[in-house]
């Protein structure tokens, strides 16, 4: 008995070895035939029904046509979806490559391939559970098509990054690089937010260009009402801008080429060295890691906690709860400033609304304290051996001077309006407000009390709090906090007489110095050229030009009510100004200058009478 059971088994592996040979064999001969008869034919298929699946996205959430055209456009989007299901599958199973070692290098398409199949075999139950029924078989099957149209397009795109590596050109410096990424998330965001499913009402091309710039730049400023202005599919535009302007587009990039496109060229990480600031080319992969971890983790507890504790008297219910618990959480963090209320969080359901607002003002810490410094922390606190690790220069100053803005920024405001927007409120809510202020002020934007009411003397100390902005690496603007330590820092040493700055045990090196006196005089030169431009064209009181302006630098995005109706020249000035305070004049300049070249000479040194 045992010896027959052995037997059959024997057959059943010479068996399962002969059906693994002859289909290796199969293999070899349908790739063969295929990389000479029909690889060609079926990359060009492969290419047109990509381009044919974006255009009837495109059309399908972009245009109001004829809904006849339905029936043309469900066709198209099955065959497209079909063909390039069918190619990914037909790529998996006939390739020549190691299995393992196919699908480590295809994650997308084979992250994509599992989620359609799911879909298409269980579109009932997702339609019952999602109470979807009501949309009628043939929108529901539109949907589901257009969600893997998304899938497909976003896998094609990390088949091209992976392939084609687009952005890794060669002499181009990371300046360079992060100026155009801004520039084309501008101009694509732009495209997309003209489309008519985009808009509620007919807008100028000029306030789209400006709230394109805003949310890309993670400012806050806005010419129109984000909620009156778009539909549903236009918030969603902005929101995606924001989060990309936030995190910077060549970190998602990256983050994509890396972990979901295959491994990084030396290339691709060197220019992530240079953006993120870092010394060794080995830490980039894991600081990309990091930030996407830290960005997941943070933006959905806060969407939760701002689902929790939305107050009730928003009378928002369903998936608008959600969207806007989602939308707030991810301005938050990004320190864009951007409200779907209409009177942002200055709406009179919030004063009951304390914990949705310290919600807020978490988020805004964590996004404006920069990822380096976020995940030092957090190592520092909840690893075992945290005794051994050391925090980073650039983290202490990024704390210590944080920690003294936000008590410095919230005394200034208890004081400066006890007579004015605080008058009428209880000891609590102004210490509250003040707080809330002292940490939106820096960079965020979001506002809880009427700015235009605010007192001259908070005003002007506002421009200190906005112009220094948030931290290196973060999703804030401004000077940065550890540019204008080290300034300070180093102004105090030539005050003592001392020819080196020491901080924390440490000696900060003279191009560290340099950077930061050359940031903050193009800064002031930047606000001064900004101001003195629209005080040429504009009516309105001198005070409050001065802080939209400061406000546009910082990335901040409070206003004292003048922003819609500013002129046409002037918001093509804040445009700018936005796009400086965040990418950088420096950078910019570094950019677009030629390189010096290197002498093997220098002159004798003399002594110029300064200060």
């Amino acid at each position: 008995m045992v010896w027959n059971k052995n037997r059959k088994k024997r057959k059943l592996i010479v068996w399962l070895g002969n059906a693994l040979n002859k289909f290796l064999e199969l293999r070899t001969l349908v790739h063969g035939f295929h990389f000479v008869y029909t690889r060609n034919v079926s990359r060009t298929l492969f290419a047109l029904c990509g381009f044919l699946s974006i255009a009837t996205l495109t059309i399908e959430y972009g245009f109001y046509y004829n809904r006849e055209w339905a029936n043309y456009i469900f066709f198209i989007n099955s065959f497209a979806i079909n063909y390039l299901l069918l190619y990914e599958i037909f790529g998996l199973v006939f390739t020549t490559e190691n299995y393992i070692n196919y699908i480590k290098n295809h994650k997308p398409e084979i992250a994509v391939v599992g989620l359609v199949l799911l879909q298409k075999f269980f579109e009932q139950d997702i339609v019952n559970y999602l109470h979807l029924g009501e949309f009628g078989t043939k929108d529901t099957a539109l949907l589901f098509l257009s969600i893997n149209q998304i899938f497909l397009v976003f896998s094609n795109l990390a088949r091209l990054v992976r392939n084609t590596r687009i952005y890794n050109l060669k002499k181009l410096n990371p300046s360079l690089i992060f100026f155009f990424s801004f520039t084309s998330i501008g101009l694509l965001g732009t495209a997309l937010l003209c489309l008519p499913k985009s808009q509620k009402i007919d807008l100028r091309i000029i306030d789209v260009i400006f709230t394109v710039v805003s949310a890309t730049c993670v400012t806050g400023l806005s010419t129109i009402s984000i909620f009156d202005s778009f539909t549903t599919m236009g918030q969603v535009i902005v929101l995606i801008l924001i989060q990309v302007g936030g995190l910077g587009l060549i970190t998602l990039t990256t983050f994509f080429s890396i972990f979901l496109a295959g491994q990084a060229s030396v290339n691709d990480k060197l220019l992530m060295k240079d953006l993120l600031s870092e010394e060794a080319i080995g830490r980039v992969k894991k600081i990309i890691r990091h930030i996407a971890i830290q960005t997941l983790i943070i933006e959905a507890a806060g969407a939760q906690l701002l689902y929790t504790y939305l107050p009730e008297k928003a009378n928002l219910f369903g998936m608008n709860k959600i969207f806007f618990s989602i939308f707030h959480s991810i301005s938050a963090f990004c320190n864009a400033g951007f409200s779907l209320f209409p009177n942002g969080l200055a709406e009179e359901f919030f004063i009951d609304g304390k914990i949705y607002l310290i919600s807020i003002m978490i988020l805004i810490t964590f996004g404006g304290l920069g990822f380096p410094v976020v995940s030092e922390i957090s190592k520092k606190i909840f690893t075992a051996e945290s005794n051994h690790i050391r925090l980073s220069v650039s983290t202490k100053l990024v704390i210590t001077v944080s920690i003294a803005f936000f008590f410095l920024g919230a005394i200034a405001y208890y004081v400066l309006e006890a007579n004015y927007t605080l008058k009428n409120l209880t000891g609590f809510e102004k210490v509250f407000h003040s707080i809330f202020y002292s940490v939106t002020a820096r960079t965020a934007g979001f506002n809880t009390l009427d700015i235009a009411g605010m007192g001259v003397p908070m005003v002007f100390f506002s421009f200190l709090l906005m112009w220094v902005g948030a931290s290196p690496n973060s999703t804030g603007g401004g000077i940065k906090t550890s540019t204008f330590a080290v300034s300070a820092l180093h102004i105090v040493d030539l005050v003592r007489g001392r020819n080196r700055l020491d901080i924390f045990n440490r000696t900060i090196s003279p191009a560290s110095i340099s950077r930061a006196s050359a940031t903050i005089v193009l800064s002031l030169f930047i606000i001064f050229m900004a101001i003195f431009s629209m005080v040429l064209v504009e009516p309105f009181p001198f005070l409050d030009i001065c802080y939209e302006v400061v406000s546009a630098f910082g990335t901040v995005g409070l206003t004292r009510g003048i922003t819609p109706k500013l002129s046409d020249l002037s918001k093509i000035v804040i445009s700018i100004v936005m796009f400086m305070g965040r990418v950088g004049i420096l950078t910019i300049l570094v950019a677009f200058a030629p390189k010096s070249k290197a002498y093997n000479y220098s002159y004798p040194v003399e002594y110029v009478v300064v200060g």
